[in-house]
């Protein structure tokens, strides 16, 4: 059976739930929001008006007054597809994604590009098979750090490090080989082994 529908361009006056109020020629009506209409109505809007058998529905937005913004609004899951193209999406103040749920990325390559970045995770997970970082300078600040490897090699020109207490190293093997010289200085240096104690030198000087 086919169903006739007149237009009419109205004004919101009233917003119950999901169910809009609106003002047209020929009265006022309870309506609802088309699903191709994703502009969410406010007071006051403009709209164009569908009047049909099964009741009626705001199929767009027209115009508003003010600079309230604009919202597009679906009832449940909303998707953007460009199968055969690319999404693009450009603000000149800024963009926010805002969820109390999860928010996913998938795809084959990510890149971010900012002159500037923050970032504040209570708990960070990262897994991957390689990692590789270029940067002019890292400065870390942490209560506790702690690094577990099968191999760790480094490579500096300079290292200093400044430790306000003590510290520990416990190896099977320790070897320190340096081209000019080795200097230690304390107030007190102990030097104990269980079987042997070997110096040798050119020259050995004591006291």
């Amino acid at each position: 059976m086919e169903t006739f529908a007149i237009q009419e361009v109205g004004t919101v006056i009233g917003a119950i739930d999901r169910s809009l109020q609106v003002r047209v020629g020929s009265g006022d009506y309870a309506a609802k929001r088309a699903v191709s209409c994703l502009v969410e109505p406010e007071l006051g809007d403009r709209v164009l008006v569908a009047l049909h058998d099964a009741g009626c529905h705001v199929l767009a937005v027209l115009d508003r007054e003010g600079d309230a913004p604009t919202r597009l609004v679906a009832e449940g899951d909303l998707e953007l597809s460009a199968p055969a193209g690319r999404v693009t999406v450009t603000a000149g103040e800024g963009v926010r994604l805002v969820t109390p749920a999860e928010a996913t990325v998938a795809a084959g390559k990510v890149r971010v590009a900012a002159g500037e970045g923050s970032l504040a995770i209570g708990a960070m997970t990262y897994v991957g098979e390689r990692l590789v970082a270029q940067v002019d300078r890292v400065k870390t600040v942490a209560r506790s750090v702690e690094s577990i490897a099968d191999r760790w090699v480094q490579r500096l020109d300079r290292a200093y490090r400044f430790i306000a207490e003590s510290e520990q190293v416990r190896t099977q093997y320790y070897e320190v080989t340096a081209k000019a010289a080795v200097n230690i200085k304390a107030q007190a240096t102990l030097v104990s082994s269980g079987e042997l104690t070997k110096i040798d030198g050119g020259q050995i000087h004591l006291g």
